[in-house]
C-alpha cells in the first residue's frame, strides 16, 4: 500500500494505491493523526486505485470521522471509490457516515 498526501487551499488529497488491510491500516492511522495534530481537518482520500479494504481499514476512517464530528472540524470524503470497495462500508452500515464523490475534482471542491 501507497500514499501520498498533497495539500489544497481548503483540504489535503490523500491518494492511496494498493490494499487496505489490517497490515496497512495503522500506517494510515498514523499519517491521519499527523494532520489532525497539524490543524488539517478537510481531508479527500482518493480510492481509485484501492482494490480491497477490510474491516480494520474501514474503522480507521469510522474513527477519524466520528473524531472530526464530535470536535465539529471538518470531515473526511471519499473520491474514485470502486464498487467492491464501497460494497464493503455498505455492508458494514458506515456509507451513510460518508460522502462519496465520483472524482477527486468534484470532492475538493466540496471544500
Amino acid at each position: 500500500m501507497e500514499f501520498v498526501i498533497t495539500e489544497h487551499t481548503h483540504c489535503d488529497l490523500i491518494s492511496i494505491a494498493g490494499r487496505i488491510d489490517s497490515y496497512s491500516a495503522p500506517k494510515i492511522n498514523q499519517a491521519l493523526k499527523s494532520l489532525f495534530n497539524d490543524g488539517h481537518h478537510n481531508l479527500v482520500v482518493d480510492m481509485r486505485d484501492v482494490a480491497y479494504i477490510s474491516s480494520s481499514g474501514i474503522l480507521v476512517f469510522v474513527n477519524a470521522q466520528r473524531q472530526l464530528k464530535r470536535q465539529n472540524h471538518g470531515e473526511i470524503v471519499f473520491a474514485g471509490i470502486s464498487d467492491l470497495v464501497y460494497s464493503a462500508f455498505e455492508l458494514a452500515g458506515f456509507h451513510q457516515l460518508f460522502e462519496f464523490f465520483d472524482d477527486t475534482i468534484s470532492a475538493v471542491g466540496k471544500f
